[in-house]
């Protein structure tokens, strides 16, 4: 008898959401990758000849923690029995590697409490109909009703021990005492203590790494700052390398990204504000900084210390799946999402940014403000293509921009929250918010098919081009305030704001007319509030797009 198998591995929260590095962020997401990757091939190899549907096949660039697989032959249960051992086994694989470079730091018997327990593991699966889409409803209906009754294990808490930093769910795993000695290679902050999960994202390593590294938000945030220095003045460039390279033997991190590759180093080192947390972890004295400042002194240009975080989820794929009427086309439905993660991977890259997760319709990564727009049409361009033919699902794209000595947890939020706004009411949206610091965030939506992002660049544009006066946005936004309840003609919030274009004006007022006719007719209050909010973000973008273009 063939079945229909559905696997739910985790724990998600844990190995994504917990992060207070990049590193841990991404380190989390690779490991629930290869561990949902070996359960797939377990399936194959354990199924007689089984068939993956979801994911297609199992070396995809990234494996979801979600698998569906066709079993022609063998008990379901022993398969789904063999698969969860193999999961077990590969996060051991993970776990035992950290333990083996720190263990004279380690609690071993927390440790050992803790290691066997992390794993969550589901499954469920039905005899297979003629009926592929009630026979899929059926079993992931099941798997949702089965990760409902969770396994709850015997609490093996200590008291009196701290719980982990990342989110306090275990016990630390650290020795009291001397933390010295393993403070650079965790990346430890002062009090900071880790369980086994922590600790395992903080040192693992991808297959063929050498050495943990991974860009941090400062680093993706100096990217427009170096691009800029890049192109005036190469010598420049160069003596911040030169100044870089000889701190790297005290500590101080390199980044593997191709593309960072022409300044392969922490991003800390840039923003002298940053350089006394910098000496404190590496342990560095006032003269190991000489050159450094003075190089920085040298390209002279401030850098703009925000970065975006780009959060992209499909529209409508549950209801696309749901129309799939047999695994064949179920599999060439999760190939076209493969395939877009693996694109999503370029895409990002060429952007300048640094990809956390793309896998099946989901992307998340860091990116430098001058290019988080064109990356997220190019995501949604992508995505569309290669989903036509399935009810054309889309994908709605959030942007958040913020400063990036936020906690990694809040960017991340700001994300999400920005993720979930381009989704309302109508998806197929970009939604864009900006965080500045010490002040009420700003947020704008529009769907795809209006363009905002080439209205956002072409306002940048204008700022840059000093056609539209930088001052100009916070003044229409206090006349917005000023029309909230305004119920007359919208004539009079027309002629108010043609007179405050001729007074900001320094090129003429018909140049700006000409420039902003389309963005201005019709205006009622939330017309004016909706476009000051637009000028903004733009304001934000044009200080980036100045930057990377190397101007001062």
């Amino acid at each position: 008898m063939s079945h229909l198998l559905a696997i739910s591995i985790g724990p998600v929260q844990e190995f994504i959401a917990a992060a207070r590095r990049t590193r841990d962020l991404w380190f989390g997401s690779y490991l629930l990758s290869e561990i949902s990757r070996t359960v797939a091939q377990a399936v194959e190899a354990e199924s007689r000849k089984g068939k993956l549907i979801f994911p297609a096949k199992s070396n995809a660039g990234n494996v979801a923690n979600v698998i569906l697989a066709e079993l022609p032959g063998g008990d379901p249960k022993e398969i789904a029995a063999a698969a969860k051992e193999v999961a077990k086994s590969r996060w051991r694989e993970f776990a035992d590697d950290a333990f083996r470079q720190i263990n004279g730091f380690i609690r071993t018997d927390i440790w050992d409490d803790q290691v066997d327990d992390v794993i969550e593991f589901y499954a469920a699966w039905v005899a297979r109909t003629e009926d592929y889409r009630e026979d899929r409803r059926k079993v992931m209906r099941l798997l949702a009703g089965r990760k409902n009754c969770r396994d709850f294990q015997s609490a093996k808490g200590r008291a009196g021990v701290p719980k982990s930093s990342l989110d306090g769910r275990r016990e630390t795993v650290f020795k009291d005492g001397d933390r010295e000695a393993w403070t650079k290679k965790l990346r430890l902050l002062p009090g900071e203590q880790l369980d086994v999960v922590g600790v395992t994202k903080r040192l693992g390593k991808e297959r063929g790494e050498s050495v943990p590294r991974y860009p941090s938000v400062s680093r993706v945030a100096a990217e427009t700052w170096l691009s800029g220095a890049r192109k005036r003045n190469s010598n420049d460039l160069k003596k911040l390398n030169d100044a870089c390279k000889k701190l790297v033997v005290k500590g101080l991190n390199t980044v593997r990204e191709e593309n960072y590759q022409y300044f392969p180093y922490e991003g800390t080192v840039i923003f002298k504000d940053r350089h006394p947390d910098l000496q404190n972890e590496l342990g560095l004295a006032n003269e190991d900084l000489i050159e450094l400042k003075a190089a920085l002194k040298s390209i002279g240009v401030e850098p703009n210390p925000y970065l975006a975080v780009l959060v992209a989820d499909g529209d409508r794929i549950g209801a696309a799946i749901a129309q799939i009427d047999s695994p064949d086309k179920h599999r060439d439905f999760s190939t076209a999402l493969d395939e877009f993660a693996d694109e999503a991977r370029k895409i990002v890259a060429k952007c300048n940014g640094v990809l956390v997760y793309a896998g099946g319709d989901d992307v998340l990564a860091f990116l430098p403000i001058d290019q988080c727009l064109k990356c997220s049409r190019d995501l949604h361009e992508d995505f569309g293509k290669r989903l036509d033919g399935y009810g054309s699902p889309t994908l709605s794209v959030g942007i958040a921009i913020g400063h990036f000595m936020e906690n990694l947890e809040d960017l991340l939020e700001y994300g999400r929250t920005a993720e979930k706004a381009a989704k309302k009411p109508d998806r197929d949206g970009l939604a864009v918010h900006l965080h500045k610091r010490g002040g009420s965030p700003i947020r704008i939506r529009a769907k795809w098919g209006e363009n905002p992002d080439d209205r956002l660049i072409h306002f940048a544009e204008l700022m840059n081009g000093k056609i539209i006066p930088t001052k100009l946005p916070y003044e229409l936004r206090s006349m917005a305030k000023l029309y909230e309840n305004w119920t007359k003609s919208a004539e009079a919030i027309q002629q108010d704001l043609y007179r405050l274009i001729a007074k900001k004006s320094s090129i003429g007022e018909n140049t700006v007319r000409e420039v902003l006719k389309n963005s201005i007719s019709d205006m009622d209050s939330n017309k004016l509030l909706s476009f000051a909010e637009e000028l903004l973000v733009s304001k934000q973008i044009a200080v980036a797009m100045k930057q990377a273009g190397g101007e001062a």
